[in-house]
């Protein structure tokens, strides 16, 4: 036998115990104030009830009533099943923009927490589904493939920032492709799949580049959405070391002069409407126009998944707790018959 909820086993030898101490403190109670009335021989003779009898067989009967009263709702199961479970999910790839522009700080702390906050909330909110992991700056880099294990998908969220880019710029056309191959992999069969790319929107690639990339995805039926972080106003980037610690100063051109950043949607807006996705602001409810675009997809079919099926049993303990209880009542309208 399986217990599915093992606590409610102590919970109802608990109830059980306080039930007879209950009954036996109401005897007690009962046995002095008849006493106080006159003789208990007397008192039966008057009403034809037994008054002064054992209290134990009715505690007994109510100790076992809530003792299972406890196992039922314990969750007794036995009778295993092995059973075969096809799940059924979307594939959603996250590219996200590890760039050195992602330091900026026109949202609070910065591009790069903000990024980061918002994919966590995607995570979140698409439990049950696929997800993989793409990180991009001048080249495009696999974090995770498409996995349901989204414990592992925060704990690769937590780590991404620019020291991790081997390749310095921005690279979107890259990411999508990625993306793509990611998809392109994946072992699941029908239902519609996605990629959400979260990014400031620079970039160095040529716009035909990202097109076609996007091209790309619409002919394997791949749906593109871009969420834009940041401000439109222009924004210096703060300098960090190699351990991703802050160090006074800005980022300099060649001429040493501040580089300047600023939120674009081009060309994401373009490579999304390519494939029948959208651009939007993190900050004007993109990331909840992306989710409930995604409910809206058709989902797949996915890993087999094997396991065990226990049948549950409860209902012959509360029958018996039920039974325990009429046993009482019975007992108990007898003696004042």
């Amino acid at each position: 036998m399986r217990l599915e909820y093992a606590a409610w086993v102590w919970i109802g030898l608990l109830a059980a115990c306080a039930g007879v101490a209950l009954v036996y403190l109401w005897h007690r109670r009962r046995r002095g104030a008849l006493d106080a009335l006159g003789s208990s021989g007397m008192l039966e003779r008057l009403t034809q009830i037994d008054l002064t009898g054992s209290p134990y067989r009715r505690a007994a009967l109510i100790a076992a009533a809530l003792a299972l009263m406890g196992l039922a709702l314990a969750g007794p199961q036995w009778g295993a099943q092995e059973v075969e479970e096809q799940t059924r999910a979307l594939g959603v790839v996250l590219a996200l923009d590890i760039s050195e522009s992602m330091w900026a700080e026109d949202t609070r702390p910065n591009r790069l927490e903000r990024e980061r906050l918002e994919a966590r909330r995607l995570v979140t909110e698409l439990a049950g589904h696929r997800i993989g992991l793409v990180a991009f700056a001048g080249s495009a880099y696999l974090l995770s493939p498409l996995t349901i294990d989204h414990g592992a998908l925060h704990l690769y969220l937590d780590a991404i920032d620019p020291t991790l880019a081997g390749t310095p710029g921005s690279s979107p056309a890259q990411a999508i492709s990625q993306a793509v191959s990611l998809l392109q992999a994946d072992g699941s069969e029908g239902g519609d799949r996605a990629i959400v790319i979260l990014s400031d929107g620079e970039s160095h690639d040529e716009e035909r580049d990202v097109l076609n990339a996007a091209r790309l995805a619409a002919a394997e039926q791949i749906r593109v959405y871009a969420l834009g972080v940041g401000s439109d106003q222009a924004e210096p980037i703060p300098r960090y070391d190699r351990m991703g610690e802050r160090i006074p100063g800005f980022k300099l051109d060649p001429n040493g002069e501040i580089v300047l950043s600023r939120m674009s949607s081009q060309p994401l807006a373009g490579a999304a409407r390519t494939t029948g996705g959208f651009w939007a602001r993190v900050d004007e409810g993109g990331v909840s126009r992306v989710l409930a675009a995604l409910s809206e997809l058709r989902e797949g079919r996915g890993t087999v998944m094997r396991g065990v099926r226990w049948t549950p049993r409860f209902q012959w303990f509360v029958a018996g707790a039920l039974l325990f209880l009429m046993m009482d009542w019975a007992w108990a309208w007898r003696r004042q018959r």
